[in-house]
Protein backbone atom coordinates (compact mmCIF):
# COMPACT_ATOMS: atom_id res chain seq x y z
CA UNK A 1 0.00 0.00 0.00
CA UNK A 2 1.01 3.63 -0.82
CA UNK A 3 1.07 6.66 0.44
CA UNK A 4 -0.18 9.24 -2.19
CA UNK A 5 1.01 12.46 -0.11
CA UNK A 6 3.70 12.42 -2.21
CA UNK A 7 2.74 12.91 -5.51
CA UNK A 8 4.92 14.65 -7.87
CA UNK A 9 2.53 17.07 -9.79
CA UNK A 10 5.89 17.21 -12.64
CA UNK A 11 6.00 13.56 -12.75
CA UNK A 12 2.06 13.49 -12.77
CA UNK A 13 1.45 16.25 -15.56
CA UNK A 14 4.05 14.66 -17.53
CA UNK A 15 2.03 11.12 -17.16
CA UNK A 16 -1.00 12.79 -18.63
CA UNK A 17 0.65 14.39 -21.68
CA UNK A 18 1.40 10.97 -22.70
CA UNK A 19 -2.18 10.79 -23.70
CA UNK A 20 -3.64 14.36 -23.24
CA UNK A 21 -3.11 16.54 -26.02
CA UNK A 22 -4.58 19.44 -24.83
CA UNK A 23 -3.03 22.21 -22.99
CA UNK A 24 -5.98 23.85 -21.22
CA UNK A 25 -7.09 21.02 -19.94
CA UNK A 26 -3.76 20.14 -18.07
CA UNK A 27 -3.60 23.66 -17.09
CA UNK A 28 -6.82 23.31 -15.49
CA UNK A 29 -5.47 19.92 -13.68
CA UNK A 30 -2.45 21.37 -12.51
CA UNK A 31 -4.24 24.10 -10.90
CA UNK A 32 -6.57 22.09 -9.73
CA UNK A 33 -3.45 20.13 -7.63
CA UNK A 34 -2.33 23.39 -6.59
CA UNK A 35 -5.97 24.67 -5.39
CA UNK A 36 -5.63 25.06 -1.12
CA UNK A 37 -6.68 22.99 1.56
CA UNK A 38 -8.47 24.13 4.80
CA UNK A 39 -6.94 22.97 7.57
CA UNK A 40 -8.74 22.22 10.82
CA UNK A 41 -7.24 25.62 12.47
CA UNK A 42 -8.69 27.58 9.50
CA UNK A 43 -5.34 28.15 7.87
CA UNK A 44 -4.90 27.81 4.13
CA UNK A 45 -2.52 24.90 2.80
CA UNK A 46 -0.97 25.08 -0.43
CA UNK A 47 0.50 21.85 -1.53
CA UNK A 48 3.60 21.34 -3.42
CA UNK A 49 2.92 17.03 -3.87
CA UNK A 50 -0.43 14.95 -3.60
CA UNK A 51 -3.47 14.75 -4.62
CA UNK A 52 -6.40 16.71 -2.50
CA UNK A 53 -8.09 14.31 -0.03
CA UNK A 54 -11.64 13.81 -0.87
CA UNK A 55 -10.94 14.71 -4.42
CA UNK A 56 -13.42 13.03 -6.82
CA UNK A 57 -10.58 12.78 -9.41
CA UNK A 58 -8.16 12.39 -6.89
CA UNK A 59 -8.43 8.16 -7.20
CA UNK A 60 -8.35 8.53 -10.82
CA UNK A 61 -4.65 10.49 -10.83
CA UNK A 62 -3.43 8.29 -7.92
CA UNK A 63 -4.05 5.62 -10.70
CA UNK A 64 -2.95 7.11 -13.75
CA UNK A 65 0.27 7.88 -11.37
CA UNK A 66 0.87 4.28 -10.32
CA UNK A 67 0.35 3.01 -13.85
CA UNK A 68 3.12 4.96 -15.02
CA UNK A 69 5.09 4.28 -12.15
CA UNK A 70 4.51 0.40 -11.22
CA UNK A 71 2.22 -1.25 -13.59
CA UNK A 72 4.56 -0.48 -17.28
CA UNK A 73 7.85 -1.07 -15.51
CA UNK A 74 6.50 -3.81 -14.49
CA UNK A 75 5.23 -5.33 -17.84
CA UNK A 76 8.21 -3.94 -20.06
CA UNK A 77 11.41 -4.10 -17.53
CA UNK A 78 10.69 -6.80 -14.99
CA UNK A 79 8.82 -9.33 -17.38
CA UNK A 80 11.73 -9.27 -19.32
CA UNK A 81 13.99 -9.72 -16.50
CA UNK A 82 12.50 -13.04 -15.56
CA UNK A 83 12.91 -16.51 -17.29
CA UNK A 84 9.67 -17.91 -15.48
CA UNK A 85 6.38 -16.42 -15.81
CA UNK A 86 5.50 -13.25 -13.69
CA UNK A 87 2.60 -11.33 -13.12
CA UNK A 88 1.28 -8.40 -11.30
CA UNK A 89 -2.32 -7.76 -9.57
CA UNK A 90 -3.35 -4.57 -8.72
CA UNK A 91 -6.15 -2.73 -7.40
CA UNK A 92 -5.83 0.95 -6.50
CA UNK A 93 -2.63 1.14 -4.01
CA UNK A 94 -2.78 -2.90 -2.89
CA UNK A 95 -0.86 -5.12 -5.47
CA UNK A 96 0.42 -8.32 -5.23
CA UNK A 97 3.15 -10.09 -7.62
CA UNK A 98 3.83 -13.66 -8.40
CA UNK A 99 7.22 -15.05 -9.77
CA UNK A 100 7.63 -18.71 -10.32
CA UNK A 101 11.18 -18.55 -9.07
CA UNK A 102 12.38 -17.53 -5.48
CA UNK A 103 15.48 -15.64 -6.95
CA UNK A 104 13.07 -13.45 -9.48
CA UNK A 105 11.27 -12.60 -6.31
CA UNK A 106 13.69 -11.77 -4.57
CA UNK A 107 15.15 -9.42 -7.19
CA UNK A 108 12.02 -7.46 -7.45
CA UNK A 109 11.97 -7.29 -4.04
CA UNK A 110 15.33 -5.24 -4.44
CA UNK A 111 14.43 -3.26 -6.86
CA UNK A 112 10.62 -2.27 -5.56
CA UNK A 113 11.46 0.35 -3.77
CA UNK A 114 13.98 2.14 -6.04
CA UNK A 115 11.92 2.53 -8.48
CA UNK A 116 9.00 4.06 -6.65
CA UNK A 117 11.49 6.41 -4.87
CA UNK A 118 11.64 8.03 -8.36
CA UNK A 119 8.58 8.84 -8.17
CA UNK A 120 8.40 9.98 -4.78
CA UNK A 121 6.47 6.91 -3.54
CA UNK A 122 7.07 4.40 -0.99
CA UNK A 123 5.69 0.70 0.72
CA UNK A 124 4.23 0.53 3.69
CA UNK A 125 7.13 -1.87 5.80
CA UNK A 126 4.17 -3.18 8.34
CA UNK A 127 2.27 -4.28 4.89
CA UNK A 128 5.27 -5.29 2.23
CA UNK A 129 6.75 -9.01 2.71
CA UNK A 130 7.66 -12.03 0.57
CA UNK A 131 5.90 -15.57 1.27
CA UNK A 132 5.97 -19.14 -0.35
CA UNK A 133 2.58 -19.31 -2.47
CA UNK A 134 2.37 -22.49 -3.18
CA UNK A 135 -0.22 -26.00 -4.00
CA UNK A 136 2.67 -28.18 -3.32
CA UNK A 137 2.82 -26.23 0.43
CA UNK A 138 -1.10 -25.64 1.00
CA UNK A 139 -1.58 -24.61 4.79
CA UNK A 140 -2.56 -21.66 6.69
CA UNK A 141 1.56 -21.03 7.37
CA UNK A 142 1.54 -19.17 3.83
CA UNK A 143 -1.26 -17.19 3.74
CA UNK A 144 -1.77 -13.24 2.61
CA UNK A 145 -4.20 -10.56 2.94
CA UNK A 146 -5.93 -9.35 -0.35
CA UNK A 147 -8.71 -6.35 -0.51
CA UNK A 148 -10.12 -7.89 2.80
CA UNK A 149 -9.18 -11.35 1.99
CA UNK A 150 -7.22 -13.72 3.53
CA UNK A 151 -5.80 -16.15 0.72
CA UNK A 152 -3.99 -19.66 1.61
CA UNK A 153 -3.42 -22.76 -0.53
CA UNK A 154 -5.42 -25.43 1.55
CA UNK A 155 -6.64 -29.17 0.89
CA UNK A 156 -10.54 -30.01 0.11
CA UNK A 157 -12.35 -32.73 1.21
CA UNK A 158 -10.82 -34.80 -1.38
CA UNK A 159 -7.26 -34.19 -0.60
CA UNK A 160 -7.03 -31.89 -3.66
CA UNK A 161 -5.08 -28.63 -2.75
CA UNK A 162 -7.31 -25.26 -3.88
CA UNK A 163 -7.02 -21.47 -3.69
CA UNK A 164 -8.98 -20.64 -0.50
CA UNK A 165 -10.76 -17.42 0.20
CA UNK A 166 -12.12 -16.04 3.59
CA UNK A 167 -13.03 -12.77 5.14
CA UNK A 168 -9.73 -11.32 6.78
CA UNK A 169 -9.90 -11.58 10.51
CA UNK A 170 -9.55 -7.69 10.82
CA UNK A 171 -12.45 -7.41 8.43
CA UNK A 172 -14.72 -9.42 9.35
CA UNK A 173 -14.05 -8.02 13.43
CA UNK A 174 -14.04 -4.80 12.26
CA UNK A 175 -17.57 -5.34 10.13
CA UNK A 176 -19.05 -6.90 13.29
CA UNK A 177 -17.92 -4.06 15.61
CA UNK A 178 -19.52 -1.55 12.82
CA UNK A 179 -22.50 -3.71 12.92
CA UNK A 180 -23.82 -3.86 16.63
CA UNK A 181 -22.85 -0.28 16.99
CA UNK A 182 -25.38 0.61 14.39
CA UNK A 183 -28.31 -1.93 15.83
CA UNK A 184 -27.29 -0.52 19.34
CA UNK A 185 -27.70 3.12 17.44
CA UNK A 186 -31.08 2.48 15.76
CA UNK A 187 -33.05 -0.21 17.99
CA UNK A 188 -35.63 2.71 18.18
CA UNK A 189 -36.71 2.27 14.72
CA UNK A 190 -39.65 0.30 13.90
CA UNK A 191 -39.64 -3.40 13.14
CA UNK A 192 -40.01 -3.05 9.48
CA UNK A 193 -37.63 0.18 9.18
CA UNK A 194 -35.35 -1.65 11.23
CA UNK A 195 -34.83 -4.40 9.42
CA UNK A 196 -34.82 -2.90 5.94
CA UNK A 197 -32.07 -0.68 7.13
CA UNK A 198 -30.15 -3.94 8.32
CA UNK A 199 -30.83 -5.69 5.49
CA UNK A 200 -29.22 -3.21 3.22
CA UNK A 201 -25.92 -3.52 5.48
CA UNK A 202 -25.96 -7.01 5.62
CA UNK A 203 -26.73 -7.37 1.76
CA UNK A 204 -23.97 -4.68 1.36
CA UNK A 205 -21.00 -7.06 3.07
CA UNK A 206 -22.68 -10.14 1.18
CA UNK A 207 -22.19 -8.50 -2.01
CA UNK A 208 -18.87 -7.66 -1.30
CA UNK A 209 -17.49 -10.86 0.39
CA UNK A 210 -19.50 -13.71 -1.48
CA UNK A 211 -17.08 -15.54 -3.48
CA UNK A 212 -16.96 -19.69 -3.46
CA UNK A 213 -15.62 -21.12 -0.44
CA UNK A 214 -16.52 -17.76 2.13
CA UNK A 215 -19.34 -19.07 3.18
CA UNK A 216 -19.08 -19.79 6.92
CA UNK A 217 -17.60 -16.28 7.26
CA UNK A 218 -20.72 -14.61 5.79
CA UNK A 219 -22.84 -16.79 8.12
CA UNK A 220 -20.39 -15.62 10.90
CA UNK A 221 -21.41 -11.96 10.52
CA UNK A 222 -25.35 -12.95 9.68
CA UNK A 223 -25.22 -14.69 13.37
CA UNK A 224 -23.36 -11.69 14.98
CA UNK A 225 -25.94 -9.24 13.39
CA UNK A 226 -28.65 -11.57 14.80
CA UNK A 227 -27.71 -12.25 17.89
CA UNK A 228 -26.84 -8.39 18.32
CA UNK A 229 -30.71 -7.79 17.15
CA UNK A 230 -31.99 -9.85 19.68
CA UNK A 231 -29.71 -8.17 22.44
CA UNK A 232 -30.15 -4.89 21.79
CA UNK A 233 -34.01 -4.69 20.64
CA UNK A 234 -35.08 -6.89 23.83
CA UNK A 235 -33.24 -3.76 25.99
CA UNK A 236 -35.89 -0.91 24.17
CA UNK A 237 -38.14 -2.14 27.46
CA UNK A 238 -36.03 -1.06 30.00
CA UNK A 239 -35.10 -4.71 31.96
CA UNK A 240 -38.05 -6.18 31.21
CA UNK A 241 -37.58 -8.64 27.55
CA UNK A 242 -39.52 -7.82 24.82
CA UNK A 243 -39.83 -11.23 23.44
CA UNK A 244 -37.85 -14.59 23.55
CA UNK A 245 -35.88 -16.36 20.83
CA UNK A 246 -39.18 -18.33 19.64
CA UNK A 247 -40.80 -15.28 19.03
CA UNK A 248 -38.12 -13.02 17.82
CA UNK A 249 -37.20 -16.01 15.05
CA UNK A 250 -40.85 -15.85 13.91
CA UNK A 251 -40.48 -12.08 13.24
CA UNK A 252 -37.83 -11.59 11.40
CA UNK A 253 -38.62 -14.72 9.58
CA UNK A 254 -41.73 -12.74 8.84
CA UNK A 255 -40.29 -9.37 7.93
CA UNK A 256 -37.16 -11.55 5.86
CA UNK A 257 -34.03 -10.48 6.85
CA UNK A 258 -31.36 -10.73 4.32
CA UNK A 259 -29.41 -14.10 4.20
CA UNK A 260 -25.99 -15.48 2.72
CA UNK A 261 -26.56 -17.31 -0.26
CA UNK A 262 -23.80 -19.87 -1.35
CA UNK A 263 -22.05 -18.56 -4.65
CA UNK A 264 -21.69 -21.48 -7.73
CA UNK A 265 -19.02 -21.52 -10.45
CA UNK A 266 -19.58 -23.50 -13.46
CA UNK A 267 -17.55 -24.92 -15.79
CA UNK A 268 -17.68 -21.46 -18.02
CA UNK A 269 -16.49 -19.58 -15.22
CA UNK A 270 -19.83 -17.51 -14.45
CA UNK A 271 -21.06 -17.07 -11.12
CA UNK A 272 -24.63 -17.69 -9.79
CA UNK A 273 -25.80 -17.28 -6.18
Amino acid sequence: MFSFDNIDHEWLLRMLRERIDDAAFLDLIRKWLKAGILDTDGKVIHPETGTPQGGIVSPVLANIYLHFGLDLWFEKRVKAHCKGEAFILRYADDFICAFRYRDEAEWFYRELPDRLSKFGLSVAPEKTGMIRFSRFHPGMQSRFVFLGFEICWMKDSKGVARVRQRTARKKLQGACRRIKEWIKDNRHLKGRFFIEALNRRLRGHFNYYNVPGNLSSLWRFYKWAVECSFKWLNRRGGKRKSFTWKVFNRAIDRLGIAKPRMVIVDRQHRVFS
